[in-house]
């Protein structure tokens, strides 16, 4: 009897060990695929038009940081908001800390090609800020840069008692601002709900 007790407990002791050593791998295994943010791979290589119509590559920003925002000029209320905030951000930089207001660029990339060409950007980025480059190109550049930075974006159809014309539609899309350093790597993201001051104060503390 005491013979079996000691096997019981022998077996029980081995199945707890096992029983841990799964649970360890398994934390590992989450522990090395949860990392913070800014250890994803944002951002890349990326060939788009600008609003003048020149071509435009990840080169073309090479030792300037860059604050981009993805959008649509067709967009009813949240792009223009955050590209208000954008705006007033820049402003306040410009005020505040002249040195990284010169050496900021602020960039708005279209998730809508069919509609946004450069000509329908330089009009639409005119009323917030002029140091605002817009950035479009064909569907599949689009797809690729959105892809590098992880940017979630669908065309939705509009019911035809809303549409203003025929083929009219929105396009649901995540709303950040990214901000890179001045070789393209990701450094932070801010939700497009911020007030001005805040944003400005945020990219401040991270290009310091």
């Amino acid at each position: 009897m005491k013979k079996n007790i000691k096997i019981s407990i022998g077996l029980t002791t081995a199945g707890l060990l096992t029983l841990l050593g799964l649970l360890l791998v398994e934390l590992q295994t989450r522990e090395a695929s949860v990392r913070p943010f800014q250890e994803v791979a944002i951002g890349g290589a990326f060939s788009l038009t600008n609003e003048k119509g020149e071509a435009r590559s990840e080169a073309d920003f090479a030792g300037a940081p860059m604050l981009i925002y993805f959008g649509f000029t067709y967009c009813p209320d949240v792009c223009p908001m955050s590209l208000d905030v954008m705006g007033a951000a820049l402003e306040t930089l410009e005020a505040q800390n002249p040195k990284l207001f010169a050496a900021l660029q602020p960039v708005f990339i279209s998730v809508d090609p069919l509609r946004d060409t450069p000509e329908q950007l330089g009009e639409y980025l005119s009323y917030f800020h002029p140091k605002i480059s817009g950035l479009t190109g064909t569907p599949e550049q689009i797809a690729m840069v959105k892809k590098a930075f992880r940017v979630y974006a669908v065309r939705r159809d509009l019911p035809e008692e809303t549409a203003q014309d025929k083929g009219s539609y929105n396009v649901d899309h995540s709303s950040f601002f990214y901000l890179m350093d001045g070789k393209g790597r990701y450094l932070a993201h801010f939700d497009h709900g911020l007030e001005a001051q805040s944003l400005a104060q945020k990219i401040a503390a991270k290009l310091r």
